[in-house]
């Protein structure tokens, strides 16, 4: 008896040998998956409601690329000799309190139910920070995460800012519920009303104000000032209570000279200042959340209020003899031969240009050498601020001569020109 004959014909059609005979198969698959995406998003029936939770493989797969994606673009990235300093911890403590916490918690403080309503939801940094890597957490910061809620940086051009967040964040962990309070909040703990500032009034100017990206579409924001944040500073009244987390009740700054001295200030500087970061045109991811929450009349009495303050020098040790007389050179004389002045030729004419140039005389040495290296940091251009091309013709050493010059001179001193200079 003959066995029967098995045909492969079938097989054949839906698994052909040449690879031509492919395309068809994949552009009819092709055209069906684009057909039903299509119904999809034009009918609307997927459901993108927070209030339901991604489904947990497709929660898993969304985190798996995201840590993926960090972990590549962190490649490369190389943190500061001075990560741990206990200055930059501080520096970067008050934007945490104010910009972080609320979504992310702190030492023995958990997250409220709003935040926890996101999806996803923001992680409880206390428990899940070390995780990352010092330039995994400096890329997260700086650039966010699409799809998230977590934003990117406001002032892309900030790194040093960006690091001291970092810095702080490292530090979380291993902080008692009171150390971060203490860190996080400052003075802010300590000041019972905000003297000299009263709340946002009922009238106000409303003005707009640069932002990246604010011409990205859908136009349906409001880029103006005064804003709202997740502080209500402005509108209680207590604007002093927050300006102390990091600039402390007196306006010195706190401990470590990573914050400046702003109570040696003239109050024109500062109002000009404080409008400059509201309207964008002067960069901070610190000061520009801050300011534009607050309205002309506040930023007035919050000048006046700190040039009220006692005026004293921020750093109560003093450089060498040698370091101190080449920093007066520089800060009298100049550096003729690559054709710098003298500092003191802008700085001490605050009285005709008193928006213009800031005190710098009692000022944090840690303060004034991080700003010049800062300045440095930026591409030369014509009409730009003028510090930008004078740094980058000073030498670590020269940046850390003037700075601790002008660290050690008392504020409201007499200039330091003489007659035959």
């Amino acid at each position: 008896m003959a066995k029967p004959v098995i045909s492969t014909r079938w097989i054949a059609t839906l698994f052909p040998l040449r690879l031509t005979q492919w395309i068809g198969p994949f552009l009819l698959v092709g055209a069906i998956s684009g057909l039903l995406a299509s119904l999809v998003l034009v009918t609307g029936v997927a459901n993108l409601a927070a209030s339901t939770p991604h489904p947990e493989g497709w929660a898993r797969l969304l985190h798996y690329a995201f840590q993926r994606s960090t972990a590549h673009h962190a490649a490369g990235i190389a943190a500061p000799a001075d990560l741990a300093s206990t200055a930059l911890i501080a520096k970067g403590a008050g934007y945490y309190g104010t910009a972080c916490a609320h979504c992310h918690g702190g030492p023995g403080l958990g997250q409220n139910p709003i935040v926890l309503s996101m999806r996803p939801r923001p992680q409880y940094l206390v428990r899940e920070v070390g995780t990352f890597s010092a330039p995994e957490l400096f890329w997260i910061v700086k650039h966010g995460v699409k799809y998230s809620g977590m934003p990117a940086y406001p002032a892309q051009d900030r790194d040093d800012e960006i690091w001291s967040i970092v810095s702080f964040l490292r530090a979380l962990p291993k902080m008692t519920t009171a150390q971060y309070r203490a860190l996080a909040y400052g003075d802010a703990l300590k000041t019972s009303d905000s003297v000299g500032v009263g709340p946002l009034g009922d009238t106000f100017l409303k003005r707009s104000y640069s932002f990246a990206h604010s011409d990205e579409w859908p136009l349906e924001s409001s880029y103006t000032h005064p804003a709202i944040g997740f502080d209500t500073f402005s509108i209680d009244g207590d604007v002093i209570k927050t300006c102390s987390r990091c600039h402390t009740d007196g306006g010195t700054g706190r401990d470590g000279g990573a914050i400046p001295n702003i109570a040696i200030l003239r109050p024109e500087y500062i109002g000009k200042a404080l409008t400059d970061y509201a309207s964008g045109k002067r960069h901070s991811g610190f000061m520009q959340p801050v300011a534009t929450q607050l309205d002309a009349r506040q930023i007035g009495q919050l000048a006046s209020y700190y040039n009220a303050q006692p005026h004293h020098r921020s750093d109560s040790a003093t450089a060498g003899t040698d370091i101190l007389t080449r920093g007066r050179q520089i800060a009298t004389v100049g550096i003729p031969a690559r054709g710098l002045g003298g500092c003191a030729g802008c700085h001490d004419i605050t009285k005709a240009s008193a928006k213009a140039f800031p005190m710098i005389d009692g000022q944090h040495r840690l303060y004034l050498a991080d700003r010049l290296r800062q300045f440095r940091t930026r591409p030369k251009k014509v009409g730009g601020n003028p510090m930008i091309a004078i740094t980058h013709r000073l030498g670590d050493g020269e940046i850390d001569a003037v700075a601790a010059y002008y660290a050690a001179r008392l504020p409201g001193a007499p200039s330091p020109i003489t007659k035959e200079q």
